[in-house]
């Protein structure tokens, strides 16, 4: 992996989790609507699905996949979107939306985990040290925020369940970038459709016999939220997502586009003028520490993403 590469793999990265941070004012403001947040989750990959094939098949890309290809994008739809869904609303029940936050936030962890066991994959001790410095940062900026209630007592039975929510979710996470290296060659757009589609399905079921109501045409203000939650934190972030991990494999990827928490703080204070505690402050300058850390390394253990392994990566776009 070349520097120029790799610096536009971490830009992509960056600007995916600029992008997924948009997700919570998005989903505040839809449900003041009277959307539920099962409908919501639906609805988001449904209507992206609808818009990415849409943009595949207009611009030529769409070909015929193998079976195997087709095994992976199913186990992306099904862990990576459907079960990350439910893991993730059923950690904040259970123990609350920070604890849940960083539950999740552990997604790295277990990237670097499945890439040691199945690739041979190694961070070094400046990497490790990078990303844990990253990892205590979202911790702070997420745990010393103000005014959420205790989702269930503490180190009780729901709790321990909402913690084993939050890291399914967080494996689920780091899952991902190593899913969609194994599909191997495998347009962006076709990958981001079709995961998405297979999401919406196997979220279907849960929306019951008789789903909620749509809100009325004439709620415009309602539809743009809604064209928002689609585009902006699922199909923009999405594909420079996948792209992220097709240049610079799936650990960079994923511990970069944790960005998205320390934005949502700063979004959720410009635009609602949420305030953010000194000890947060904190742990978004040793998060953006961590990262230029790991942005800044160089020499074999920051070379080639999958030096040791023998699928590629994302294939990028290519002509008809």
């Amino acid at each position: 992996m070349t520097t120029g590469s790799r610096a536009h793999a971490v830009a992509l990265a960056l600007g995916a989790g600029a992008l997924w941070g948009t997700l919570g004012l998005i989903t505040r403001a839809l449900l003041g609507h009277g959307l539920s947040a099962a409908q919501l989750g639906w609805l988001r990959l449904s209507g992206a699905f609808v818009l990415t094939l849409s943009i595949a098949a207009a611009l030529g890309r769409l070909r015929a996949l193998s079976w195997r290809q087709w095994g992976w994008l199913a186990a992306i739809g099904l862990i990576c979107q459907a079960l990350s869904s439910v893991s993730f609303s059923a950690a904040v029940a259970g123990a609350g939306s920070s604890l849940a936050i960083v539950l999740l936030c552990m997604g790295p962890l277990f990237t670097a985990a499945i890439n040691r066991l199945w690739f041979g994959e190694r961070l070094d001790a400046a990497a490790w040290r990078s990303m844990l410095l990253a990892l205590i940062g979202l911790a702070a900026t997420v745990l010393c925020g103000h005014g959420e209630s205790a989702a269930a007592e503490l180190f009780g039975p729901r709790w321990y369940a909402g913690v084993a929510w939050g890291l399914l979710s967080g494996l689920c996470y780091g899952l991902f970038p190593i899913f969609a290296r194994a599909l191997g060659a495998i347009d962006t757009w076709v990958l981001v459709s079709f995961s998405l589609g297979l999401g919406a399905a196997f979220l279907a079921p849960l929306q019951g016999a008789a789903p909620s109501a749509l809100p009325p045409w004439a709620d415009s203000a309602a539809w743009l939220w809604i064209a928002a939650l689609i585009l902006i934190p699922t199909v923009f972030a999405d594909v420079l997502y996948v792209r992220a991990i097709a240049l610079g494999g799936p650990m960079l990827a994923t511990v970069f586009a944790l960005v998205e928490v320390p934005a949502s703080a700063l979004y959720a204070r410009w635009w609602l003028g949420a305030p953010i505690a000194p000890a947060q402050w904190l742990g978004i300058a040793l998060f953006c520490t961590g990262l230029a850390g790991l942005a800044l390394r160089r020499g074999p253990a920051a070379a080639a993403p999958a030096a040791a392994a023998d699928l590629p990566a994302v294939q990028p776009e290519t002509p008809p």
